[in-house]
C-alpha cells in the first residue's frame, strides 16, 4: 500500500487523485492538511459519487462514499502540514496549496525526504526560487513538478520530430497561448495579484516549459509588455455578480457565462471591478544562449474558435508547428511542397492525457520503478525565473538577463 499525504486538497488536487487512483496500484490517500475540512469532503463527495449518482437516489450517496477509496471519514485531516508530517508514514506528499506557499512547503517536505508531486508554479518571487535552488542541489528526492504539456502525445512526437533532424536546428520560435476560459483569472482568486503575482507565472509558466523542454537550450535574457484592457473598471471592490444589478447585461456575469456563452464559471467576482489584478493579455521576447530567440504572447479574452495553443519551430530545412486547439501537427518541407498533418488524437480531458503520465511517474518513483522524474524540480524553477523576469521587465521596460541576483 503507498500511502499519500496531501498539503492543501483543492480542485486541482482532486482531479489529479481521479488520475491516481485510477491507475494500477494499491494507492490511498492517508493524511490531509488543510484549512477547510468541510470543502476537502464536499470535493471528495462530488469526485466519489460522479460516476454512479445518476444511477442512485441522493439518499444512497453516503453508502457509495463508503466504498470510495477517497473517503474522508478514513483519511486523518490536519490544520499543520509539520503536524502531519510527524505523526504520518507517508510514502509521498502532494502540494496543492496557493502559489505564495510552494517554496515554503516544498522544503519542509524535501527536509523530510519524501517524494513531492509540486503544484505550478513553484515559487513566486526570486526568495523562493532562492530556497529552491539550495533544496534542489541538497536533495536526491524525487520531485515532479505539475507540467502536463511536456509529456503530451502533441509535445512528445514533436520533440521526436525535431530530434530526428528533419527541420534541422531550430533557430526561431513563434509561440501562442490564446485562452478561452480567460474569465477565470478574473473571476476567481487568481484575480489576487498577491498570492498570482501575474499571469506570466500564472499561464505562460506551462509554454515556457515546453519550449524549454523543446528547445534543449537555457534563455538568456528577456524583454517583456504586458496589458490590461478589457478587465478593468470602477465597480466596488469585492463586488459579487450575484449581488450586481448588471448581471442581465455584463456578458462577464456568471449567469451569462452559463447560460448565454454555454461557458463554465468558477467564481461570481465582478471582473470589472477597481480590486481585479492581473493583465489580460502579455508578451515577452527571450534569448536563448545559441543566440536563437522566442517570440511568445498570451491572450485572456480570445473566446470560442479563437483558442489556440501552440507553437512554430522554425528551423533551416523546414518549420514544425503544432496547435492543442486543432490537435494537428505540421512539418512544413522547406526545400519541396510537402506539407505533412499528424492529427494527434489528444485525450479531451486531463491536460491532454499529460496529467496521468506525470501521476504514474511520481508513483513509480515512489515505488522505486522508475528514477528519473519526467517533470523534475528543475525545470520548475527554470520556467518560473524566465516568468518572473519577463513580469519584471513589462514592469520596468528593460531587457532583462536570466540569471539569480
Amino acid at each position: 500500500m503507498i500511502n499519500l499525504g496531501v498539503i492543501g486538497y483543492g480542485v486541482r488536487i482532486d482531479m489529479l487523485m481521479d488520475q491516481i487512483m485510477g491507475l494500477p496500484y494499491d494507492v490511498r490517500i492517508k493524511a490531509i492538511t488543510d484549512v477547510n475540512k468541510d470543502r476537502v469532503w464536499e470535493l471528495m463527495k462530488k469526485n466519489a459519487s460522479k460516476e454512479k449518482m445518476h444511477e442512485m437516489e441522493i439518499d444512497k450517496i453516503d453508502g457509495l462514499l463508503r466504498e470510495c477509496p477517497m473517503n474522508p471519514e478514513d483519511i486523518n485531516f490536519y490544520t499543520d502540514a509539520d503536524d502531519m508530517m510527524e505523526k504520518e508514514e507517508l510514502d509521498g506528499i502532494m502540494l496543492g496549496t496557493n502559489c505564495d506557499t510552494h517554496a515554503f512547503f516544498t522544503q519542509k517536505v524535501l527536509d523530510r525526504k519524501i517524494p513531492l508531486f509540486l503544484e505550478k508554479p513553484v515559487g513566486i518571487s526570486m526568495e523562493d526560487l532562492k530556497l529552491l535552488k539550495v533544496c534542489e542541489e541538497h536533495t536526491n528526492t524525487p520531485v515532479v513538478v505539475s507540467f502536463p504539456l511536456r509529456v503530451t502525445q502533441m509535445v512528445q512526437e514533436v520533440k521526436r520530430i525535431i530530434d530526428s533532424g528533419i527541420i534541422g536546428k531550430v533557430e526561431h520560435v513563434q509561440a501562442f497561448n490564446d485562452v478561452p476560459y480567460g474569465f477565470v483569472y478574473f473571476h476567481d482568486w487568481y484575480r489576487n495579484e498577491t498570492i498570482s503575482h501575474g499571469l506570466f507565472l500564472q499561464k505562460a509558466t506551462h509554454d515556457i516549459d515546453v519550449i524549454n523542454y523543446l528547445l534543449g537550450e537555457k534563455p538568456v535574457s528577456v524583454c517583456a509588455m504586458k496589458s490590461k484592457q478589457i478587465y478593468k473598471g470602477d465597480m466596488p471592490a469585492g463586488l459579487r455578480c450575484s449581488q450586481c444589478d448588471k448581471w442581465e447585461t455584463c456578458m462577464d456575469s456568471t449567469y451569462n457565462i452559463e447560460k448565454i456563452r454555454n461557458d463554465i464559471p468558477r467564481s461570481d467576482y465582478c471582473s470589472f471591478a477597481v480590486d481585479t489584478g492581473n493583465e489580460d493579455s502579455g508578451s515577452m521576447i527571450v534569448k536563448y544562449e545559441s543566440g536563437m530567440h522566442v517570440v511568445y504572447s498570451q491572450n485572456f479574452f480570445a473566446r470560442k474558435g479563437a483558442a489556440r495553443r501552440g507553437a512554430r519551430l522554425y528551423g533551416y530545412k523546414g518549420t514544425i508547428e503544432f496547435n492543442f486547439g486543432t490537435d494537428e501537427i505540421k512539418v512544413f518541407d522547406h526545400m519541396s511542397d510537402k506539407v505533412t498533418t499528424i492529427k494527434v488524437n489528444t485525450p479531451a480531458n486531463g491536460h491532454g492525457g499529460g496529467d496521468i503520465v506525470l501521476c504514474r511517474n511520481f508513483i513509480q518513483l515512489i515505488r522505486g520503478k522508475e528514477t528519473e522524474s519526467v517533470a523534475p524540480l528543475k525545470a520548475g524553477m527554470e520556467s518560473a525565473l524566465l516568468c518572473l523576469k519577463a513580469k519584471e521587465s513589462s514592469e520596468t521596460e528593460q531587457f532583462l538577463k536570466i540569471e539569480y541576483n
